[in-house]
């Protein structure tokens, strides 16, 4: 997703439709062994097993949620500087303090120079061409050419 009026990038995974298509299943099979057990009187052994299976399946879906939540990552282009935020992680590198870009793969490292602190990775969680991606890496360009002076033909 991109902002163009506040150069705004949110950097993000695809939803987990596997795990959660999994937990679903799952929270509907445990319930379903945990009422039948009940129903039909067929046992604690059943009514366990239909727990358990209910509470892996909450598990799975929460940890899918994690780390959809966990790989998102909002990259914010002023004026002034870079700013990316992961979590609760936020890294601000000033545009004047970037020495060098490196684009490897999904990868896009800001290279500080020595005295302005760390560099800046971002991380490209989908794939290659992703659309997002690509206008980052593109408007990440324009902002160091104009930072630098450098005229676009």
């Amino acid at each position: 997703m991109v902002d163009r009026s506040g150069e705004r990038f949110v950097l993000s995974v695809r939803p987990p439709i596997r795990a959660l298509a999994i937990a679903a299943i799952g929270a509907l099979v445990g319930a379903g062994l945990m009422v039948l057990a009940r129903l039909l009187d067929l046992g604690l052994v059943l009514l366990i097993i239909g727990g358990a299976v209910l509470i892996l399946a909450v598990a799975l879906a929460l940890l899918a949620a994690l780390m959809v939540a966990r790989l998102r990552s909002t990259v914010v282009l002023d004026a002034d500087a870079i700013t990316m935020t992961r979590g609760r992680r936020t890294e601000r590198v000033a545009w004047s303090g970037v020495d060098n870009v490196k684009l490897k793969g999904p990868r896009l490292t800001l290279i500080t120079k020595p005295d302005q602190g760390d560099n800046l990775t971002v991380i490209n969680p989908r794939t290659p061409t992703d659309p997002t991606f690509m206008s980052l890496v593109a408007a990440v360009q324009g902002r160091l050419n104009a930072d630098r002076g450098y005229g676009t033909v």
